[in-house]
C-alpha cells in the first residue's frame, strides 16, 4: 500500500498480466475470462494512470509533446471507460487493446520507468 492507500503494482505482476491477456487474444477465449483480463488491466492501468497524468501536466500546453501524450491519454481513459463488450469477439479486441494501453503506460511510467519527452 502507498501511503493514499493504493495498491501498488510490480512490474513483474503487470507483465504476467500483459503476457495472460496476449495468450488469451490468441485463443477462443471465453467472454467470461476475456473480462477477468480486462478488470486486471483496467486495474493496473488505473495505477500507472496518474505518473502519466502528472508528466503531460508538466509539459507546454499546446506543444506537439503535450498533444501526443493527451490524445494518448484520452484514448486510453475513453477505453477504460467504455461498456463491457457484448460478444466474445469484441472482448478480443477490447482485451488488446487494453493489453497494448497497459504495456504502453508500464514502458514509458510504470515502476522503474525511465521516461524520455514523447
Amino acid at each position: 500500500m502507498t501511503a493514499r492507500g493504493e495498491t501498488r503494482h510490480s512490474a513483474t505482476e503487470i507483465e504476467a498480466t500483459l503476457a495472460e491477456a496476449a495468450a488469451l487474444v490468441g485463443l477462443r477465449a471465453s467472454t467470461a475470462e476475456l473480462a477477468t483480463v480486462a478488470v486486471a488491466l483496467r486495474t493496473h492501468i488505473e495505477a500507472i494512470l496518474p505518473a502519466a497524468e502528472e508528466h503531460a501536466a508538466t509539459l507546454w500546453r499546446g506543444s506537439p509533446q503535450w498533444y501526443r501524450l493527451r490524445s494518448t491519454l484520452d484514448a486510453i481513459q475513453s477505453e477504460i471507460a467504455s461498456a463491457p463488450p457484448p460478444t466474445a469477439l469484441s472482448g478480443h479486441v477490447r482485451v488488446e487493446l487494453l493489453r497494448r494501453s497497459c504495456a504502453w503506460l508500464l514502458e514509458h511510467y510504470g515502476p522503474g520507468a525511465t521516461r524520455e519527452d514523447q
